[in-house]
């Protein structure tokens, strides 16, 4: 599709060595000549959703290496996917930026043309209109000019990898389950990170504990994106137990209202993946269990109970659970725990919030 007509491996590539000659740059002040301004690239590096600044990106080398190529026309012209997925993430990682495993085709959601009609229509449609404004100036200026705003783009990514270095945390071994539990409840809290970070935590809980106990099972799923639907992942349920060769536990992971239409997906995607299920475990606050069920005789650890169609659901207290996980583990299993929360925290697509706050609980609770 390049005028030179290379294939798209000669062009994933070229685009290869060229973020990286850019990345290489030691130029530290990002400046953004007219058309362009910072005002419109700013939004982009503090929204969370960061498909935004991926997908402009994406149409910029696209356009580049293709100046007759339309985002405004045919996105998918460019084969997002390849480009993004192979040599822009490749680069991303290796310079140490955050990076969405497939951001552009995140936010594009299989919208062949990216103007007002698809950002009008998109959740955080403000930055999606910004997206737009920038692709019309990509297509309207010299390629003289966008490569300067290349330069410049590629130049404020980098600043991202800077903000991650200095985030960093390096804290020694903890075993205090009062303590831990303390960081686990306040970081479901204050940074849930759209369910992310509950389902984290749970999840290496689970690891760690059957670890500790010498056990076989299997956990899985806790560490993909909370973005990902099970419907579209074909995926049970949030996290999945493995306990042996014929028996499988389902686990949701919520910090949000745990909503008909969450249930109705949820019985779905289990029915794909094994109709033999019987039950499912929703580990929840109190507050997201809907109002509709019974809270009354089951104790404070299951929180209330409901059956949907050949699926019982048992919500558990997210708070108990993870208490009850942390006290009754040996030591070294505490350590071993926090150690891959701290590894987490530190993952370069860690959200910045979460970073930030893991950070300033241990300034202000002094281990």
């Amino acid at each position: 599709m390049t005028e030179k007509n290379i294939t798209a491996s000669e062009r994933n590539e070229a685009v290869y060595k060229m973020l990286k000659i850019f990345l290489s740059d030691e130029k530290t002040v990002t400046t953004f000549d007219k058309p362009f301004s910072s005002d419109l690239v700013e939004p982009l590096f503090q929204t969370s959703i960061w498909g935004h600044r991926e997908i402009v990106l994406t149409i910029i080398l696209a356009r580049l290496f293709e100046p007759k190529f339309k985002a405004s026309h045919n996105f998918y012209a460019c084969n997002p996917r390849s480009l993004f997925e192979k040599p822009i993430r490749k680069a991303l990682r290796e310079y140490g930026i955050p990076h969405r495993k497939s951001g552009p085709l995140n936010v594009a959601k299989n919208t062949k043309k990216i103007n007002r009609d698809w950002a009008a229509d998109k959740h955080g449609g403000e930055i999606a209109m910004i997206v737009v404004e920038l692709v019309k100036l990509i297509e309207k200026v010299s390629k003289s000019d966008l490569k300067n705003f290349f330069a410049a783009y590629v130049r404020r990514y980098r600043q991202e990898a800077k903000k991650v270095k200095e985030l960093r945390v390096n804290l020694p071994p903890e075993e205090n389950p009062i303590i831990i539990s303390k960081l686990c409840v306040d970081l479901i809290n204050n940074v849930p990170d759209g369910g992310a970070t509950a389902q984290i935590i749970v999840g290496l809980l689970m690891e760690t504990y059957a670890k500790d106990r010498g056990s076989k099972v299997e956990i899985s799923g806790h560490k993909d994106s909370v973005s990902t639907t099970n419907t579209t992942s074909k995926k049970a349920g949030d996290i999945i137990e493995k306990i042996n060769a014929g028996a499988e536990l389902i686990y949701e992971i919520t910090t949000k209202l745990f909503s008909d239409d969450r249930l109705i997906e949820s019985y779905e995607a289990v029915m794909v993946y094994n109709n033999s299920i019987k039950t499912v475990f929703v580990i929840c606050r109190p507050k997201d269990v809907p109002e509709t069920l019974s809270h009354e005789g089951y104790g404070s650890f299951i929180l209330a109970h409901t059956q949907y169609k050949e699926l019982a659901y048992f919500f558990i207290d997210i708070y108990e659970y993870l208490q009850s996980m942390i006290l009754f583990m040996s030591p070294n299993a505490k350590k071993a725990f926090y150690k891959k929360l701290i590894s987490y925290v530190n993952d370069l697509n860690t959200s910045e919030k979460v970073k930030k706050y893991f950070k300033k609980w241990h300034d202000e609770n002094k281990l």
